[in-house]
């Protein structure tokens, strides 16, 4: 919400309660006080006084006590006759008091509001300012990696022809080892190349409407048997979370977080003999939260071995890997970053332990589609 709309609409609300509060206590307060000076009250009073005089008359021997009573009536009298003298201004000192410290309520707890709607605001804001910066950076990565790839694969290309020609005119065994080897490590090298392609060519996403909760049980579903080391658990929410997604792309992220989490299971299998382990998907709609309210989360959370504490702070950035080298290039959770950026979304790590690590892809709740007027 706009803090400007927050604040207009702050002091309508106090000027609303103002006016009503105003009418209403002028009501009470002008009844209480024509109950107060009401003739009838005064000529009780002076009845008294005259009641007190013909006792203390007919009674001298407690004259005295009648004439502190008749001092006292007398001096409410006058209290009477003040107020029924100040009453107007009175009223309106009472009622302005009162209307001071109701406007004072209705300003701090409007001024409470507004602090915590600019907090929010505030907290978005420096968050969109976070997902631009890894856009960018990202998009830097991925210029850089188009770039290599395209140095490397023309010479790595015509390198491998030139070692398949030479390979009839070789009868030493070494040199027909060597030559093999060679092209083995100039495949390995193409494979890496097809990886900077991958990542420097990622598509724009194609987001429809879709139901969040479908689209993972589809996947569990498909994929329940694709990692042995990796048990998909979802249970379906009883509702529905509809997003702006592409299903390809979200299948992507989904299965390159499962195939780490398989992997860290495998190397954690082959020191600790424990090889097997679940990853539990489970949906939230954020509510609460300040600059995360009215997003959906989808959390994917496994009981590995956690991330090497080492990586955790650059865990999104372009080929930072645990794995030893040569076996892996770093690009899926990058990718899959970008890939949840380009959403209008994010993905988070939300937490990991050695009791396991949880990752948070967020998405952004479609608009509501415009009502159509009858016809």
């Amino acid at each position: 919400m706009n803090l400007r709309v927050t604040l207009l609409t702050i002091l309508a609300l106090v000027a609303a309660a103002a006016l009503v509060f105003q009418a209403f206590q002028r009501q009470l307060s002008g009844a209480w006080f024509a109950f107060g000076v009401h003739p009838d009250v005064l000529t009780l009073i002076d009845r008294s006084l005259e009641d007190q005089k013909h006792l203390a008359r007919f009674d001298p021997a407690n004259a005295a006590a009648y004439r502190r009573r008749f001092e006292e009536v007398r001096e409410l009298q006058t209290h009477f006759k003040v107020l029924a003298y100040n009453r107007q201004e009175i009223v309106e000192r009472y009622e302005e008091t009162l209307l001071g410290v109701v406007a004072g309520i209705v300003i701090l707890a409007g001024s409470v509001y507004a602090w915590r709607q600019s907090r929010q605001e505030s907290r978005a804001a420096a968050r969109d300012r976070r997902r631009l910066a890894s856009l960018e950076n990202l998009s830097a990565w991925q210029e850089a990696a188009r770039r290599h790839a395209h140095e490397m694969r023309t010479p790595l290309t015509a390198a491998r022809l030139e070692l398949i020609r030479m390979r009839p005119l070789l009868e030493d065994e070494q040199l027909i080892h060597l030559q093999e080897s060679v092209v083995q490590e100039i495949d390995r090298l193409g494979r890496f190349t097809r990886g900077f392609t991958s990542f420097a060519r990622l598509p724009r996403p194609a987001p429809a409407r879709h139901d969040l909760g479908r689209l993972v049980g589809e996947l569990t579903d498909l994929f329940a048997s694709a990692w042995p080391e990796l048990t998909l658990r979802f249970d379906p929410p009883g509702k529905t979370y509809e997003v702006l997604v592409d299903p390809e792309m979200l299948r992507q992220v989904l299965v390159n977080l499962c195939d780490n989490s398989a992997l860290t299971l495998r190397e954690r299998g082959r020191t600790t003999g424990e090889r097997t382990g679940t990853a539990t998907f489970s949906l939230t709609a954020l509510e609460e939260g300040g600059d995360l309210r009215g997003l959906i989360a989808l959390d994917i959370a496994d009981d590995g071995p956690g991330i090497p504490p080492e990586i955790r702070g650059r865990l999104f950035e372009p080929y930072t890997t645990s794995r030893p080298i040569g076996q892996g290039m770093g690009l899926g959770l990058a990718i899959s970053r970008k890939i949840l950026l380009d959403h209008g979304g994010d993905l988070e790590l939300l937490r990991t332990s050695e009791a396991g690590t949880t990752f948070r892809l967020l998405f952004p709740r479609p608009p509501r589609p415009p009502i159509e007027s009858p016809a």
